[in-house]
């Protein structure tokens, strides 16, 4: 994609996405892409020991089936992502976790990657030599509790929200919500980041500095967002 946006939606047999996928990472440094979550966990089909690696002790401890397709059919996405980006076969991408739990690749080497879902739609992100951190959130998502926006917005956030419609101060509080959790998750510290010290809604993204972010609006109602570390 010329503009950088996100690829999708993916399925698993459709070669002419795939040679979509490594051009756009060639060009950008960086390839985002979404799928539907039934599709790649069904495709995973009965061989989940050697596609999750590293995940293998989490599949066996999930009780709910739905965890089991998530993991499943996220690492298999992020296999097939990873492989046309290295120009290599998916069965040679090798995925470990890192002490804080964030994936990791083992091999090849130089990427680093980051996988997100919810609702049905599996987002992955792969990145050459920096940092990434992906997150999808349904675009409706209603955030409007009272005192829910202080407990994760920068004061200059909460700030711009005023004169907004409800309508469109949720819309912006999924955008906020969706780049925090993509900024904290390629940090490796998720949840446990104090959203409010973290200003991204600025004109340009905000974030730290050198960080990249970016959010866009995806098939289904979704919103998928990145954060790209410095080169």
């Amino acid at each position: 994609m010329a503009d950088g946006r996100p690829i999708g939606p993916l399925s698993p047999g459709t070669e002419g996405d795939w040679r979509a996928v490594a051009g756009a990472a060639r060009l950008h440094g960086h390839v985002v892409c979404h799928g539907p979550l039934e599709e790649w966990a069904r495709a995973a089909g009965s061989w989940p020991r050697a596609l999750l690696g590293a995940d293998w002790p989490r599949y066996l401890a999930a009780r709910e089936p739905a965890v089991r397709a998530r993991l499943s059919g996220s690492r298999l996405l992020l296999r097939r992502v990873v492989a046309a980006v290295a120009g290599t076969a998916p069965e040679r991408v090798r995925l470990e976790r890192d002490p804080r739990g964030r994936p990791v690749l083992a091999a090849p080497g130089g990427l680093d990657v980051g996988i997100s879902h919810t609702a049905g739609m599996l987002v992955v992100g792969v990145a050459c030599d920096r940092l990434i951190g992906v997150d999808v959130e349904v675009r409706d998502r209603p955030l409007l509790a009272p005192g829910l926006a202080e407990r994760f917005c920068h004061p200059d956030e909460l700030a711009r929200l005023h004169g907004l419609s409800p309508a469109g101060r949720n819309a912006r509080l999924v955008r906020l919500w969706t780049l925090k959790e993509a900024y904290t998750k390629a940090l490796g510290v998720g949840l446990a980041a104090d959203f409010r010290h973290l200003d991204v809604g600025g004109p340009t993204g905000g974030g730290a500095a050198g960080w990249r972010l970016r959010c866009d609006g995806v098939t289904g109602g979704f919103l998928v967002a990145r954060a790209l570390g410095p080169a």
